[in-house]
């Protein structure tokens, strides 16, 4: 696996296992990080915001994973940029799983324990 989409599917596992401080992890260190995700109120800039807003997306009734099906990535000396489709998973307390289409994309850079993100957007296209 490219070392770059790692990264996405680390932060897949720490979705599907509800994990606010291992999705933080998933993030370069300091406050300069930021996440958006597909629900109006689903946007934060620095680490506490971040962390805030996983843990108000890991208290709902379902988790959510992905994985990338296609990627565009880019690396431009001491950071990298993707754009990747996903097929995504809702899994919902009461059982089961729904599918759905999911794109990631984001500015990440190099660690010593791998690619990390420093600022990413997960969202579901419109249908088409």
């Amino acid at each position: 696996m490219n070392p770059v989409l790692a990264a996405a599917a680390q932060l897949s596992a720490a979705f599907a296992a509800r994990d606010a401080a291992a999705a933080l992890a998933c993030f370069v260190t300091g406050d300069d990080i930021a996440y958006v995700g597909s629900e109006h109120a689903e946007s934060a800039t620095g680490r506490e915001a971040v962390a805030a807003l996983f843990a108000d997306v890991f208290g709902r009734d379902e988790a959510y994973s992905w994985e990338v099906t296609t990627a565009a990535v880019r690396e431009y000396g001491d950071c990298a940029y993707v754009i990747a489709e996903a097929d995504a998973y809702a899994h919902p307390d009461a059982g089961g799983v729904v599918p759905f289409a999911y794109r990631i994309s984001g500015l990440l850079e190099p660690t010593g324990t791998g690619w990390r993100w420093r600022y990413c957007h997960g969202c579901e296209p419109a249908p088409g």
